[in-house]
């Protein structure tokens, strides 16, 4: 009978004394767990949100492709109608759609009609890179051709007043020369290139001397220089003037390398 009153101590005791055990070691395992620096409870919930992706539609909006540019308006006038370039014809009364005579406003508006604008201007009040003329000289140039007015007498305009009076094609820009040089032989001219218009046969700037027989026959009157100066061609029309001509040299394969006619000015 003692021994039945023991058990129920015995079990008390030992209920008692796996509490005080237990409690030790929740003790000691949390101390260990608060004491860690690399591991520990997690952290709040973070309080911004991540960037939200960029609709598809967005990014080809901001692409770095630049926009095509936009267009503008012509800056230069069209093209003006009217007779066609081949109009503009080297002839010994002109240039086909201005003659000698002209007065000057009337014969440049008729040539930039066909030509555009002029690629240089020139004015001489004496001497001229191209001789003695009649009076003061305004030059306009295209390509090769030159064209010259003057104010002074001439046998197109008697009375004066500004008016074409000659024109010519050249190889070199004569404008470049110095008119009053005294010195030893000038520089070269600067060549000239473009545009050079031909007369109705075809003869032009390069055209051999056999080309310019051929179109012309005994019209032509070839001229050759002392050693050392420039043979000429001359084609006579009568009472219609002349075209006056530089050549290469004085054979049939020499070339033209310029053409003038009007009131020629002296050399």
């Amino acid at each position: 009978m003692a021994h039945d009153r023991l058990r129920p101590r015995s079990v008390r005791i030992a209920a008692l004394l796996s509490a005080v055990v237990l409690g030790v070691l929740l003790a000691w395992g949390a101390g260990w767990w608060v004491t860690r620096a690399d591991v520990g409870p997690a952290g709040p919930a973070a309080t911004t949100r991540p960037a939200a992706a960029r609709p598809a539609a967005s990014v080809r909006a901001a692409s770095t492709v630049p926009p095509a540019p936009a267009k503008r308006s012509p800056t230069t006038a069209p093209a003006t109608t009217g007779a066609p370039l081949a109009s503009i014809r080297l002839r010994p009364d002109g240039l086909g759609v201005a003659a000698f005579g002209a007065a000057d406003r009337d014969a440049l508006d008729r040539l930039e009609r066909h030509l555009g604008a002029p690629d240089e201007r020139g004015s001489w009040a004496g001497a001229t890179p191209v001789g003695t003329c009649p009076g003061p000289v305004r030059a306009v140039r295209w390509g090769r051709l030159y064209v010259l007015f003057t104010s002074g007498p001439t046998r197109y305009s008697a009375g004066g007043g500004w008016h074409l009076f000659a024109y010519r094609v050249d190889a070199t820009q004569r404008t470049k020369l110095d008119p009053g040089y005294n010195g030893p032989a000038p520089p070269e001219p600067p060549p000239l290139r473009g545009y050079s218009p031909r007369t109705s046969a075809g003869v032009g700037f390069g055209s051999t001397l056999a080309q310019v027989r051929a179109a012309y026959g005994h019209r032509v009157d070839v001229s050759s220089g002392e050693p050392g100066a420039v043979d000429r061609v001359r084609v006579g029309f009568g009472a219609a003037g002349e075209l006056w001509g530089s050549l290469s040299g004085s054979t049939a394969s020499a070339t033209v390398t310029g053409l003038q006619a009007g009131a020629v000015c002296g050399e």
